[in-house]
């Protein structure tokens, strides 16, 4: 269902009259060997906070492993632990959510990865499934 959706929004955009030098990008996304190399501190600051060991999970990749990706998080439950730095301020938070999915949380996977838009923020995420 949520591909049909994609695909109607992406029909959408490309039947109307938007030229692609109107898409810009809007910020940097890297995750795993990328995220670990340009962002360690980050990441590290927290796992810690967070008390969290994800060595011995498999990790998933978000575009790569698009289908399964999409899969964990529609049917599994998981925790996703969030690293925001304002980079206006210098505020760093640090948040954990739950997520119930129909499925229990099989504490096997893992994906880590990070989005820094141009402006305002630049987000950490790591969700464990």
């Amino acid at each position: 269902m949520k591909k049909l959706q994609l695909l109607g929004i992406l029909l959408t955009i490309l039947t109307t009259n938007v030229t692609f030098s109107q898409i810009r990008k809007a910020g940097n996304y890297y995750e795993l060997n990328d995220l670990w190399k340009k962002d360690s501190v980050s990441v590290k600051q927290l796992l810690n906070k967070f008390d969290l060991n994800i060595s011995k999970l498999d990790s998933v990749q978000f575009f790569k492993q698009f289908d399964f990706n999409l899969e964990l998080h529609d049917n599994y439950s998981h925790k996703a632990y969030v690293y925001v730095l304002y980079k206006k301020t210098g505020e760093v938070t640090m948040e954990s959510f739950n997520y119930e999915g129909n499925l229990p949380q099989p504490n096997k996977y893992v994906m880590v990865y990070c989005f820094d838009d141009y402006v305002d923020k630049k987000i950490i995420n790591i969700k464990v499934f």
